[in-house]
C-alpha cells in the first residue's frame, strides 16, 4: 500500500508527463503543418501583425546597445565592444528594414548617412585599442544620433553619453546581474 504522500507526488508526475507529452504533440503538429504546407507558405496574419514603431525599437534594442558599446571601452573590454558595436550596427539595419521610411525619408538611407563613419571610426578605435579614438568616434555617433532625431522632428529625443558607471542588468562581459 502507497502512502497518501507518494500517492499525491506519483499523480504529480503523472499530470507533468501528460503536460509535456501534449506539449511535444503540439509542437509536432505544428511542425507537420508547417512542413505540408511548404516554403512557400505565406506567414499567418498574427505572425506579421505587430510591428514595433520606430520608439520602441530604439528604446529596446538601439539605446541599449549604445550604452553597452561605451560601458564596455569604460571597461577596457573591447572584445565586448566589437560584439556590442557589431550588434548596434545590426539593430540600425533592422530599425531601417522595419521602417523603411519615416516622414517621406528613406530610414535605412539616413541611418547610413549619418552612422557610416562613426561606425569606421569606432570599429578602428575598438581594434587598435584607442581609448581616445573612441570617445571621439562615440560622441560623433551620439551627434549623429541627434541629428537623425533633429531631422524628423523628434529633437525633444536627445542621447548623452552615458555617466553611469555601469549598466544596471548587464556587466560587458555579457553575464547577467540578477
Amino acid at each position: 500500500m502507497i502512502s497518501m504522500e507518494a500517492a499525491r507526488s506519483q499523480r504529480r508526475r503523472i499530470a507533468v508527463a501528460a503536460v509535456a507529452v501534449a506539449a511535444i504533440l503540439a509542437v509536432g503538429l505544428a511542425a507537420s503543418r508547417s512542413v505540408a504546407a511548404g516554403p512557400e507558405a505565406a506567414p499567418s496574419p498574427q505572425a506579421t501583425e505587430y510591428l514595433p514603431s520606430i520608439s520602441d525599437l530604439m528604446i529596446a534594442t538601439i539605446q541599449p546597445r549604445h550604452e553597452r558599446l561605451w560601458h564596455a571601452e569604460q571597461d577596457g573590454n573591447w572584445e565586448f565592444a566589437d560584439y556590442e558595436l557589431g550588434n548596434l550596427k545590426g539593430a540600425f539595419n533592422r530599425l531601417g528594414h522595419a521602417h523603411p521610411t519615416q516622414g517621406g525619408i528613406s530610414l535605412p538611407d539616413m541611418i547610413a548617412s549619418v552612422t557610416e563613419q562613426p561606425f569606421k571610426e569606432l570599429s578602428s578605435a575598438i581594434k587598435s585599442k584607442d581609448g581616445a579614438a573612441f570617445t571621439k568616434a562615440y560622441a560623433d555617433l551620439t551627434d549623429a544620433c541627434n541629428s537623425c532625431h533633429q531631422a524628423l522632428n523628434h529633437g525633444v529625443v536627445e542621447i548623452h553619453v552615458p555617466t553611469r558607471t555601469s549598466p544596471s542588468d548587464l556587466d560587458t562581459n555579457g553575464k547577467s546581474r540578477n
